[in-house]
């Protein structure tokens, strides 16, 4: 165990926070396969690592064993590789990120093409929320202490928000994030969120209310991509009628007051 230890213990100061179990069995060869999962065990224990999912473990930085667990930005890129999954950070988290709206740093929302069930790491919270065509999405690389890690632009974040409404806090606080996050979005950025070929409704939805939040410019290509779809008309507030004022623009039925938070 004490090479191991000195091992693990030693990564920080290389740049690296993660490593694998087959990697700390490489390191030692003579020992079997049982020892060495059983030495990892006793360093987690002792709160050196933790290992959010089979086979991958984080070393808890010295200024963070006081809370058991580092922070998700040390490990979320390489544990994502790990899995194999594409992904990028969104949501809520990613508003936070971008200036908009304060974001309780143990829930981190992740957007994957797959189904997982939501991680717990010590104070962190890791919730999935799946779109099942993330390849050509526009994020950008984030500097982390031991890489990078992706996270969504201002403008994808926007119509994320909008789009997994439930999964931001409800409509209230959608307009309450969009508002802060409106004056800092660029009308040419929505060009790369457009082509992935997000659904009318959430196009639509996004324009409304970016026009409701005064800032038309924004607004205005999403409006020219609507244009250019067959008319079909959608409720502002999915599941709650469909009756209400038509706001033709933006082919939208005003099916429910939505306010700030």
């Amino acid at each position: 165990m004490g090479d191991l230890r000195a091992w693990l213990l030693g990564l920080p100061g290389r740049g690296r926070y993660t490593f694998t179990t087959a990697e700390a069995r490489e390191r030692q060869p003579s020992v079997s396969a049982a020892s060495t999962t059983a030495a990892l065990a006793r360093a987690e224990a002792a709160g050196l690592i933790v290992t959010p999912v089979r086979g991958f473990h984080v070393v808890v930085p010295l200024e963070d064993r006081g809370v058991g667990a580092p922070s998700w930005r040390l490990f979320l890129d390489p544990m994502m590789e790990h899995l194999g999954l594409a992904y990028y950070v969104g949501l809520l988290t990613a508003a936070a990120h971008h200036g908009a709206s304060p974001q309780a740093a143990q829930v981190v929302q992740v957007v994957v093409p797959l189904q997982r069930r939501p991680l717990t790491v010590g104070r962190s919270r890791i919730e999935f929320v799946v779109n099942r065509d993330i390849a050509r999405v526009p994020v950008e690389l984030v500097n982390a202490p031991s890489g990078r890690y992706r996270i969504a632009t201002r403008e994808l974040t926007a119509l994320d928000l909008v789009r997994y409404s439930a999964r931001a806090g409800g409509w209230g606080n959608v307009v309450t994030v969009l508002r802060d996050l409106a004056p800092e979005l660029r009308p040419s950025h929505f060009r790369a969120v457009l082509a992935t070929g997000p659904a009318v409704a959430d196009v639509a939805r996004l324009g409304y209310l970016l026009e409701w939040l005064d800032v038309p410019d924004s607004a205005a290509p999403l409006h020219r991509w609507i244009e250019g779809r067959p008319e079909h008309w959608v409720p502002l507030v999915p599941g709650s009628g469909r009756a209400g004022v038509r706001d033709r623009r933006w082919r939208i039925v005003i099916n429910e007051s939505v306010e700030p938070d």
